[in-house]
Protein backbone atom coordinates (compact mmCIF):
# COMPACT_ATOMS: atom_id res chain seq x y z
CA UNK A 1 0.00 0.00 0.00
CA UNK A 2 1.28 4.12 -0.52
CA UNK A 3 3.32 5.09 2.34
CA UNK A 4 1.80 7.71 4.00
CA UNK A 5 1.36 8.80 7.54
CA UNK A 6 -0.05 12.15 8.67
CA UNK A 7 -1.84 14.95 6.41
CA UNK A 8 -0.25 17.73 8.87
CA UNK A 9 3.33 16.11 9.86
CA UNK A 10 5.11 14.97 6.48
CA UNK A 11 7.87 13.36 8.21
CA UNK A 12 5.98 12.13 11.27
CA UNK A 13 5.74 7.99 11.30
CA UNK A 14 4.00 7.79 14.47
CA UNK A 15 0.80 8.63 15.79
CA UNK A 16 0.78 12.04 17.88
CA UNK A 17 -0.73 11.89 21.47
CA UNK A 18 -3.13 14.73 22.82
CA UNK A 19 -0.35 16.62 21.74
CA UNK A 20 1.32 19.73 23.83
CA UNK A 21 0.41 22.63 25.83
CA UNK A 22 -0.41 26.38 24.85
CA UNK A 23 2.99 28.12 24.46
CA UNK A 24 3.49 30.79 26.83
CA UNK A 25 3.04 33.49 23.73
CA UNK A 26 -0.16 32.82 23.13
CA UNK A 27 -2.15 34.31 25.53
CA UNK A 28 -0.18 37.68 25.13
CA UNK A 29 -0.63 37.25 21.29
CA UNK A 30 -4.23 36.73 21.26
CA UNK A 31 -4.24 33.70 19.70
CA UNK A 32 -5.71 31.63 21.98
CA UNK A 33 -8.95 34.09 21.37
CA UNK A 34 -8.36 33.36 17.67
CA UNK A 35 -7.89 29.30 17.99
CA UNK A 36 -11.01 29.90 20.60
CA UNK A 37 -12.86 31.01 17.64
CA UNK A 38 -10.58 28.67 14.50
CA UNK A 39 -11.95 24.97 16.88
CA UNK A 40 -15.61 26.10 18.11
CA UNK A 41 -17.33 23.63 16.04
CA UNK A 42 -14.30 20.75 16.42
CA UNK A 43 -13.16 18.24 18.66
CA UNK A 44 -10.94 19.85 21.14
CA UNK A 45 -8.13 17.57 20.39
CA UNK A 46 -8.04 19.74 17.25
CA UNK A 47 -6.77 22.42 19.19
CA UNK A 48 -3.25 20.84 20.12
CA UNK A 49 -2.12 21.32 16.35
CA UNK A 50 -2.27 24.96 16.67
CA UNK A 51 0.43 24.58 19.60
CA UNK A 52 2.46 22.41 17.55
CA UNK A 53 4.38 24.84 15.02
CA UNK A 54 6.75 23.92 12.42
CA UNK A 55 10.62 23.97 12.06
CA UNK A 56 10.98 22.97 8.80
CA UNK A 57 10.42 24.93 5.75
CA UNK A 58 9.34 22.10 3.36
CA UNK A 59 6.98 20.89 5.84
CA UNK A 60 5.59 24.52 5.70
CA UNK A 61 5.42 24.51 2.17
CA UNK A 62 3.58 20.85 2.68
CA UNK A 63 1.31 22.24 4.74
CA UNK A 64 0.16 25.94 2.23
CA UNK A 65 -0.18 22.83 -0.79
CA UNK A 66 -3.08 21.59 1.69
CA UNK A 67 -4.33 24.62 2.40
CA UNK A 68 -4.72 25.39 -1.34
CA UNK A 69 -6.44 22.16 -2.12
CA UNK A 70 -8.80 22.78 0.11
CA UNK A 71 -9.65 26.21 -1.21
CA UNK A 72 -11.39 24.29 -4.33
CA UNK A 73 -14.71 23.76 -3.56
CA UNK A 74 -14.98 20.67 -4.94
CA UNK A 75 -12.21 18.94 -2.91
CA UNK A 76 -13.33 20.58 0.33
CA UNK A 77 -17.29 19.59 -0.07
CA UNK A 78 -15.67 15.76 -0.39
CA UNK A 79 -13.45 16.24 2.82
CA UNK A 80 -15.79 18.17 4.76
CA UNK A 81 -18.53 15.31 4.23
CA UNK A 82 -15.89 12.54 5.01
CA UNK A 83 -15.39 14.59 8.36
CA UNK A 84 -18.63 14.96 8.91
CA UNK A 85 -19.59 11.18 8.69
CA UNK A 86 -16.65 9.92 10.70
CA UNK A 87 -17.66 12.63 13.42
CA UNK A 88 -21.49 10.31 12.97
CA UNK A 89 -19.10 7.05 13.50
CA UNK A 90 -17.67 8.04 16.51
CA UNK A 91 -21.01 8.96 18.07
CA UNK A 92 -21.74 5.91 17.31
CA UNK A 93 -19.14 3.94 18.94
CA UNK A 94 -19.04 6.10 21.70
CA UNK A 95 -22.71 5.01 21.83
CA UNK A 96 -21.97 1.53 22.00
CA UNK A 97 -19.27 1.74 24.37
CA UNK A 98 -21.66 3.66 27.02
CA UNK A 99 -24.72 1.34 26.50
CA UNK A 100 -25.62 -1.03 29.25
CA UNK A 101 -27.29 -3.74 27.51
CA UNK A 102 -24.78 -6.05 25.37
CA UNK A 103 -27.19 -6.41 22.65
CA UNK A 104 -27.77 -3.04 21.98
CA UNK A 105 -23.98 -2.62 22.14
CA UNK A 106 -24.18 -4.58 19.24
CA UNK A 107 -26.32 -2.93 17.20
CA UNK A 108 -24.90 0.49 17.56
CA UNK A 109 -21.62 -0.90 16.65
CA UNK A 110 -22.71 -2.32 13.11
CA UNK A 111 -24.43 1.38 12.15
CA UNK A 112 -20.93 2.37 13.54
CA UNK A 113 -19.09 -0.24 10.80
CA UNK A 114 -21.64 0.56 8.26
CA UNK A 115 -20.86 4.53 8.68
CA UNK A 116 -17.74 4.30 8.34
CA UNK A 117 -17.58 2.28 5.17
CA UNK A 118 -19.67 4.14 3.26
CA UNK A 119 -17.61 7.22 4.43
CA UNK A 120 -13.92 6.11 3.43
CA UNK A 121 -15.56 4.47 0.14
CA UNK A 122 -17.31 7.65 -0.68
CA UNK A 123 -14.41 9.69 -0.29
CA UNK A 124 -12.19 7.33 -2.29
CA UNK A 125 -14.67 7.72 -5.34
CA UNK A 126 -14.87 11.43 -4.92
CA UNK A 127 -11.22 12.69 -4.93
CA UNK A 128 -10.05 11.63 -8.05
CA UNK A 129 -13.25 13.41 -10.19
CA UNK A 130 -11.04 16.78 -8.64
CA UNK A 131 -7.91 15.16 -8.20
CA UNK A 132 -5.88 17.34 -5.68
CA UNK A 133 -2.23 18.33 -6.38
CA UNK A 134 -0.47 19.13 -2.92
CA UNK A 135 1.85 16.21 -2.20
CA UNK A 136 -0.30 15.55 1.38
CA UNK A 137 -3.81 15.18 -0.50
CA UNK A 138 -2.23 13.52 -3.37
CA UNK A 139 -0.69 10.91 -0.74
CA UNK A 140 -3.75 10.42 1.38
CA UNK A 141 -5.87 9.89 -2.08
CA UNK A 142 -3.81 6.96 -3.15
CA UNK A 143 -3.82 5.57 0.00
CA UNK A 144 -7.63 5.88 0.92
CA UNK A 145 -8.03 4.27 -3.31
CA UNK A 146 -5.84 0.95 -2.49
CA UNK A 147 -7.17 0.58 1.14
CA UNK A 148 -10.28 0.19 -0.26
CA UNK A 149 -9.75 -2.75 -2.61
CA UNK A 150 -7.87 -4.67 0.89
CA UNK A 151 -9.22 -7.83 1.75
CA UNK A 152 -9.61 -6.67 5.39
CA UNK A 153 -11.69 -3.61 3.91
CA UNK A 154 -13.79 -5.58 1.57
CA UNK A 155 -14.40 -8.20 3.87
CA UNK A 156 -15.14 -5.95 6.87
CA UNK A 157 -17.42 -3.91 4.54
CA UNK A 158 -19.14 -7.17 3.65
CA UNK A 159 -19.55 -9.24 6.56
CA UNK A 160 -21.51 -5.49 7.97
CA UNK A 161 -23.95 -5.34 5.14
CA UNK A 162 -24.71 -9.51 5.60
CA UNK A 163 -25.33 -9.13 9.50
CA UNK A 164 -27.43 -5.90 8.89
CA UNK A 165 -29.23 -7.69 6.13
CA UNK A 166 -29.92 -10.78 8.34
CA UNK A 167 -31.21 -8.43 10.99
CA UNK A 168 -33.50 -6.89 8.82
CA UNK A 169 -35.25 -10.26 8.43
CA UNK A 170 -35.97 -10.76 12.28
CA UNK A 171 -39.76 -10.18 12.16
CA UNK A 172 -41.92 -10.83 15.88
CA UNK A 173 -45.28 -10.47 17.47
CA UNK A 174 -45.26 -8.82 20.67
CA UNK A 175 -48.64 -9.76 22.61
CA UNK A 176 -49.59 -7.31 25.92
CA UNK A 177 -52.32 -8.96 28.19
CA UNK A 178 -52.45 -6.93 31.26
CA UNK A 179 -48.83 -7.16 32.73
CA UNK A 180 -48.42 -9.90 30.81
CA UNK A 181 -46.19 -10.16 27.47
CA UNK A 182 -45.41 -12.73 25.41
CA UNK A 183 -43.10 -12.31 22.18
CA UNK A 184 -43.25 -14.79 19.17
CA UNK A 185 -41.64 -15.34 15.88
CA UNK A 186 -44.18 -13.63 13.14
CA UNK A 187 -45.85 -16.25 10.72
CA UNK A 188 -47.75 -14.03 8.48
CA UNK A 189 -50.16 -13.41 10.83
CA UNK A 190 -52.67 -10.16 10.62
CA UNK A 191 -50.95 -6.96 10.81
CA UNK A 192 -54.08 -4.59 12.53
CA UNK A 193 -51.81 -1.39 12.48
CA UNK A 194 -53.20 -0.31 9.53
CA UNK A 195 -56.75 -1.54 10.37
CA UNK A 196 -56.53 1.18 13.45
CA UNK A 197 -55.09 4.02 11.61
CA UNK A 198 -57.82 3.83 9.09
CA UNK A 199 -60.17 3.67 12.13
CA UNK A 200 -59.11 6.69 13.43
CA UNK A 201 -58.18 8.42 10.22
CA UNK A 202 -60.73 10.98 10.43
CA UNK A 203 -60.73 11.70 14.05
CA UNK A 204 -57.56 13.08 12.79
CA UNK A 205 -58.25 15.01 10.24
CA UNK A 206 -61.10 16.66 12.15
CA UNK A 207 -59.04 17.37 15.12
CA UNK A 208 -57.78 21.08 15.87
CA UNK A 209 -55.91 20.84 18.73
CA UNK A 210 -52.73 18.57 18.47
CA UNK A 211 -52.51 15.80 21.61
CA UNK A 212 -49.46 14.02 20.89
CA UNK A 213 -46.79 14.00 24.15
CA UNK A 214 -43.37 14.36 23.30
CA UNK A 215 -42.24 11.48 25.33
CA UNK A 216 -38.19 11.52 26.45
CA UNK A 217 -35.96 9.23 24.59
CA UNK A 218 -32.70 7.80 26.46
CA UNK A 219 -30.12 6.09 24.73
CA UNK A 220 -30.70 2.80 27.14
CA UNK A 221 -33.82 0.74 27.27
CA UNK A 222 -36.13 0.49 29.89
CA UNK A 223 -36.69 -3.18 31.67
CA UNK A 224 -39.27 -4.27 29.44
CA UNK A 225 -37.52 -3.12 26.17
CA UNK A 226 -34.76 -5.49 27.17
CA UNK A 227 -36.54 -8.50 28.25
CA UNK A 228 -38.29 -8.51 24.75
CA UNK A 229 -35.45 -7.88 23.04
CA UNK A 230 -33.37 -11.14 24.91
CA UNK A 231 -36.89 -13.32 23.62
CA UNK A 232 -36.65 -11.84 19.82
CA UNK A 233 -32.68 -13.59 20.44
CA UNK A 234 -33.66 -16.43 21.68
CA UNK A 235 -36.12 -16.51 18.83
CA UNK A 236 -33.74 -16.17 16.49
CA UNK A 237 -30.28 -17.27 17.78
CA UNK A 238 -28.09 -17.94 14.43
CA UNK A 239 -28.71 -14.11 13.58
CA UNK A 240 -27.82 -13.00 17.42
CA UNK A 241 -24.68 -15.15 17.09
CA UNK A 242 -23.59 -13.85 13.82
CA UNK A 243 -23.99 -10.33 15.54
CA UNK A 244 -22.13 -11.35 18.77
CA UNK A 245 -19.03 -12.59 16.58
CA UNK A 246 -18.99 -9.82 13.75
CA UNK A 247 -18.76 -7.12 17.47
CA UNK A 248 -16.11 -9.48 19.07
CA UNK A 249 -14.49 -9.95 15.57
CA UNK A 250 -13.99 -6.32 14.08
CA UNK A 251 -13.16 -4.16 17.69
CA UNK A 252 -11.00 -1.41 16.74
CA UNK A 253 -11.77 -1.51 12.95
CA UNK A 254 -11.22 2.23 12.05
CA UNK A 255 -7.83 2.27 10.30
CA UNK A 256 -5.35 3.89 12.38
CA UNK A 257 -4.20 6.14 9.26
CA UNK A 258 -7.78 6.46 8.39
CA UNK A 259 -8.69 7.86 12.29
CA UNK A 260 -5.82 10.40 12.05
CA UNK A 261 -6.49 11.73 8.67
CA UNK A 262 -10.08 12.57 9.89
CA UNK A 263 -8.64 14.06 13.33
CA UNK A 264 -5.78 16.02 11.62
CA UNK A 265 -7.70 17.27 8.45
CA UNK A 266 -9.90 19.79 10.70
CA UNK A 267 -6.88 21.97 10.99
CA UNK A 268 -7.16 23.38 7.79
CA UNK A 269 -10.82 22.92 7.58
CA UNK A 270 -11.16 24.83 10.58
CA UNK A 271 -8.88 27.81 9.67
CA UNK A 272 -10.07 28.00 6.54
CA UNK A 273 -13.86 28.69 7.98
CA UNK A 274 -12.54 31.61 9.87
CA UNK A 275 -10.33 32.67 6.88
CA UNK A 276 -13.44 32.78 4.26
CA UNK A 277 -15.64 34.66 6.63
CA UNK A 278 -13.13 37.10 6.60
CA UNK A 279 -12.62 37.28 3.03
CA UNK A 280 -16.18 37.70 2.88
CA UNK A 281 -15.83 40.78 5.37
CA UNK A 282 -13.03 42.39 2.52
CA UNK A 283 -9.83 40.97 4.79
CA UNK A 284 -7.01 39.57 3.00
CA UNK A 285 -5.07 36.72 3.36
CA UNK A 286 -1.51 35.25 2.09
CA UNK A 287 1.16 32.01 2.56
CA UNK A 288 4.50 33.82 3.32
CA UNK A 289 7.68 33.38 1.64
CA UNK A 290 9.22 31.31 4.43
CA UNK A 291 12.92 30.81 4.83
CA UNK A 292 15.35 30.00 7.81
CA UNK A 293 17.46 33.32 6.58
CA UNK A 294 17.49 35.34 10.01
CA UNK A 295 16.18 38.61 10.24
CA UNK A 296 13.79 38.69 7.15
CA UNK A 297 10.41 39.96 8.36
CA UNK A 298 8.06 41.63 5.16
CA UNK A 299 4.82 41.82 5.61
CA UNK A 300 2.42 44.25 3.42
CA UNK A 301 -1.72 45.47 4.81
CA UNK A 302 -1.24 42.79 7.82
CA UNK A 303 -4.00 43.27 10.56
CA UNK A 304 -4.24 41.90 14.03
CA UNK A 305 -6.59 38.52 13.47
CA UNK A 306 -8.12 38.42 17.08
CA UNK A 307 -9.17 42.06 16.29
CA UNK A 308 -10.68 40.72 12.95
CA UNK A 309 -12.41 37.61 14.32
CA UNK A 310 -13.89 39.98 17.58
CA UNK A 311 -14.68 42.48 14.11
CA UNK A 312 -16.96 40.01 12.67
CA UNK A 313 -19.63 40.47 15.30
CA UNK A 314 -18.68 43.81 15.89
CA UNK A 315 -19.15 45.36 12.56
CA UNK A 316 -16.08 47.51 13.10
CA UNK A 317 -13.26 48.40 10.94
CA UNK A 318 -9.91 46.74 11.14
CA UNK A 319 -6.76 49.27 10.27
CA UNK A 320 -4.04 47.28 8.55
CA UNK A 321 -0.37 48.46 8.75
CA UNK A 322 2.74 47.11 6.61
CA UNK A 323 6.06 46.57 8.29
CA UNK A 324 9.70 45.50 7.22
CA UNK A 325 13.63 44.71 8.28
CA UNK A 326 16.40 45.44 6.66
CA UNK A 327 19.97 44.74 5.83
CA UNK A 328 21.40 44.74 9.55
CA UNK A 329 18.01 45.56 10.87
CA UNK A 330 16.31 43.24 13.29
CA UNK A 331 14.52 45.05 16.01
CA UNK A 332 11.46 47.24 15.59
CA UNK A 333 11.35 49.97 18.26
CA UNK A 334 7.75 50.67 18.42
CA UNK A 335 6.58 54.22 20.07
CA UNK A 336 3.34 56.51 20.20
CA UNK A 337 0.57 57.95 22.19
CA UNK A 338 -1.29 56.02 24.63
CA UNK A 339 -3.92 53.90 23.73
CA UNK A 340 -2.91 54.44 20.15
CA UNK A 341 -2.48 50.79 19.00
CA UNK A 342 1.26 49.48 19.73
CA UNK A 343 0.72 46.65 21.87
CA UNK A 344 -2.16 46.02 19.24
CA UNK A 345 0.57 46.23 16.45
CA UNK A 346 3.41 44.25 18.04
CA UNK A 347 0.82 41.19 18.78
CA UNK A 348 0.10 41.82 14.52
CA UNK A 349 3.62 41.13 14.18
CA UNK A 350 3.71 38.13 16.53
CA UNK A 351 0.71 36.61 15.06
CA UNK A 352 1.77 36.79 11.55
CA UNK A 353 5.16 35.05 12.41
CA UNK A 354 3.40 32.41 14.74
CA UNK A 355 0.77 31.54 11.93
CA UNK A 356 3.43 31.05 9.35
CA UNK A 357 4.92 28.55 11.50
CA UNK A 358 1.67 27.04 11.98
CA UNK A 359 1.94 26.56 7.85
CA UNK A 360 -1.45 28.87 7.97
CA UNK A 361 -2.15 31.64 5.80
CA UNK A 362 -1.32 34.80 7.34
CA UNK A 363 -3.57 38.22 7.43
CA UNK A 364 -1.80 40.67 4.79
CA UNK A 365 -1.32 41.09 1.13
CA UNK A 366 2.13 40.13 1.10
CA UNK A 367 4.94 38.63 2.77
CA UNK A 368 8.37 37.04 3.35
CA UNK A 369 9.28 35.79 7.21
CA UNK A 370 12.07 33.91 8.81
CA UNK A 371 10.58 30.77 10.50
CA UNK A 372 11.05 30.97 13.87
CA UNK A 373 12.29 28.47 16.53
CA UNK A 374 10.10 29.80 18.89
CA UNK A 375 8.34 33.21 19.91
CA UNK A 376 8.51 34.51 23.22
CA UNK A 377 6.60 37.21 25.06
CA UNK A 378 7.18 39.91 27.93
CA UNK A 379 4.06 41.46 28.46
CA UNK A 380 3.16 43.24 31.53
CA UNK A 381 2.20 40.70 34.49
CA UNK A 382 0.46 41.06 37.63
CA UNK A 383 2.91 41.09 41.18
CA UNK A 384 2.62 38.04 42.50
CA UNK A 385 3.22 37.35 46.55
CA UNK A 386 3.51 34.07 45.82
CA UNK A 387 7.16 34.49 44.21
CA UNK A 388 8.15 37.48 47.01
CA UNK A 389 9.53 39.43 43.88
CA UNK A 390 9.04 42.75 43.07
CA UNK A 391 7.37 43.95 39.92
CA UNK A 392 10.51 45.19 38.72
CA UNK A 393 12.88 42.11 39.87
CA UNK A 394 10.32 39.78 38.48
CA UNK A 395 10.46 41.60 34.71
CA UNK A 396 14.31 41.12 35.05
CA UNK A 397 14.46 37.51 35.77
CA UNK A 398 11.57 36.91 32.65
CA UNK A 399 13.74 38.83 30.40
CA UNK A 400 16.97 36.93 31.39
CA UNK A 401 15.25 33.55 30.90
CA UNK A 402 14.21 34.83 27.49
CA UNK A 403 17.74 35.78 26.36
CA UNK A 404 19.19 32.42 27.53
CA UNK A 405 17.29 30.10 25.26
CA UNK A 406 16.53 32.68 22.53
CA UNK A 407 18.40 32.13 19.46
CA UNK A 408 19.14 34.44 15.49
CA UNK A 409 16.02 32.43 14.36
CA UNK A 410 13.50 33.45 17.79
CA UNK A 411 11.28 36.16 17.52
CA UNK A 412 10.95 38.35 20.68
CA UNK A 413 8.20 40.37 21.62
CA UNK A 414 8.26 43.09 24.42
CA UNK A 415 5.26 45.38 25.20
CA UNK A 416 6.05 47.69 27.79
CA UNK A 417 8.77 46.73 29.59
CA UNK A 418 10.51 48.02 32.63
CA UNK A 419 7.68 50.84 33.00
CA UNK A 420 7.61 50.20 36.46
CA UNK A 421 11.16 51.72 37.18
CA UNK A 422 11.84 55.08 36.92
CA UNK A 423 12.64 56.81 33.17
CA UNK A 424 16.43 56.65 33.67
CA UNK A 425 16.53 53.20 34.94
CA UNK A 426 13.90 52.25 32.28
CA UNK A 427 16.65 53.60 29.50
CA UNK A 428 19.63 52.06 31.30
CA UNK A 429 17.68 48.45 31.56
CA UNK A 430 16.51 48.86 28.20
CA UNK A 431 19.70 49.91 26.04
CA UNK A 432 21.31 46.80 28.18
CA UNK A 433 18.32 44.53 26.67
CA UNK A 434 18.60 45.84 23.32
CA UNK A 435 22.50 45.01 23.53
CA UNK A 436 22.22 41.32 24.22
CA UNK A 437 19.42 41.20 21.46
CA UNK A 438 21.53 42.51 18.87
CA UNK A 439 24.25 40.34 19.92
CA UNK A 440 21.97 37.50 19.42
CA UNK A 441 20.88 38.82 16.20
CA UNK A 442 17.14 37.89 16.41
CA UNK A 443 14.16 39.87 15.57
CA UNK A 444 12.25 41.50 17.92
CA UNK A 445 9.30 43.98 18.67
CA UNK A 446 10.00 46.66 21.49
CA UNK A 447 7.31 48.51 22.53
CA UNK A 448 8.39 51.16 24.82
CA UNK A 449 7.58 55.07 25.96
CA UNK A 450 11.05 56.13 26.04
CA UNK A 451 11.88 57.49 22.36
CA UNK A 452 15.84 57.57 22.89
CA UNK A 453 15.89 53.67 22.93
CA UNK A 454 13.82 54.45 18.67
CA UNK A 455 17.96 55.60 17.47
CA UNK A 456 19.90 53.31 19.89
CA UNK A 457 21.26 51.35 16.57
CA UNK A 458 21.05 50.83 13.18
CA UNK A 459 19.72 47.19 13.90
CA UNK A 460 16.62 49.03 15.27
CA UNK A 461 13.73 50.70 13.19
CA UNK A 462 11.62 53.07 14.42
CA UNK A 463 8.03 52.64 14.18
CA UNK A 464 5.46 55.62 15.57
CA UNK A 465 2.21 55.18 16.06
CA UNK A 466 0.18 58.30 14.13
CA UNK A 467 -2.52 60.41 15.48
CA UNK A 468 -4.95 62.54 13.29
CA UNK A 469 -3.10 65.33 11.52
CA UNK A 470 -6.56 68.05 12.54
CA UNK A 471 -7.53 66.12 15.73
CA UNK A 472 -4.60 64.77 17.89
CA UNK A 473 -6.93 63.08 19.90
CA UNK A 474 -8.22 61.19 17.47
CA UNK A 475 -5.91 57.73 17.11
CA UNK A 476 -5.24 56.49 13.76
CA UNK A 477 -3.67 52.99 15.11
CA UNK A 478 -1.54 53.26 11.69
CA UNK A 479 2.36 53.22 12.27
CA UNK A 480 4.58 54.78 9.80
CA UNK A 481 8.52 53.82 9.52
CA UNK A 482 10.34 57.10 10.69
CA UNK A 483 12.46 58.30 13.32
CA UNK A 484 10.98 59.11 17.08
CA UNK A 485 11.00 62.58 17.63
CA UNK A 486 8.78 62.62 20.96
CA UNK A 487 7.47 66.12 19.31
CA UNK A 488 4.89 64.78 16.81
CA UNK A 489 1.80 64.24 19.71
CA UNK A 490 2.89 67.49 22.11
CA UNK A 491 2.77 69.78 18.32
CA UNK A 492 -0.76 68.39 17.38
CA UNK A 493 -1.98 69.32 21.05
CA UNK A 494 -0.55 72.24 21.00
CA UNK A 495 -2.33 73.13 17.12
CA UNK A 496 -5.23 72.11 18.31
CA UNK A 497 -5.96 74.42 21.27
CA UNK A 498 -3.91 77.22 19.98
CA UNK A 499 -0.56 77.37 22.08
CA UNK A 500 2.01 76.28 19.14
CA UNK A 501 5.04 78.69 18.85
CA UNK A 502 3.44 81.08 16.01
CA UNK A 503 -0.02 81.45 18.03
CA UNK A 504 1.98 82.19 21.60
CA UNK A 505 3.84 84.63 19.64
CA UNK A 506 1.01 86.81 17.48
CA UNK A 507 -0.59 86.94 21.53
CA UNK A 508 2.77 88.23 23.29
CA UNK A 509 3.25 90.72 20.55
CA UNK A 510 -0.62 92.22 21.16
Amino acid sequence: MTTFNSILFPHDTAIRGDGPAAPGCCADLHLDQVFDAVVADADASVRNFFYTPLHDVADVAYRHDVFRDLERSEIRCSVNNFVDTMRTVRDRIHQSENLYHPLQQHGWFVYAVETYCSAVRNLAADLPKTPPTSIGLRGFAEYIARYVNTGAFQTLEREAQAVQEELHRVRYLVHIDGLRVHVEKYSGQSDYSADIAGTFERFAAESIKDYHVRLPTFPDMDHVEEQVLECVAKLYPESFARLRDFYTGHAGFVEPVIARFAREIHFYLCYLGVVRRLVEAELTFNYPRVTTEPGVVSVEHAFDLALAVKALDDKTSIVRNSFHLSGPERIFVVTGPNQGGKTTFARTIGQCAYLAALGCPIPGTRAALTLPDEVYTHFERQESLTTLHGKLDDELVRIHDILSRATAASLVIMNESFASTTVNDALLIGAEVLRRIIDLGCVTVYVTFLDELAGFDPACVSMVGEVAADDPTQRTFRFTRRPADGRAYAAALARKYGLNHDVLLQRIAR
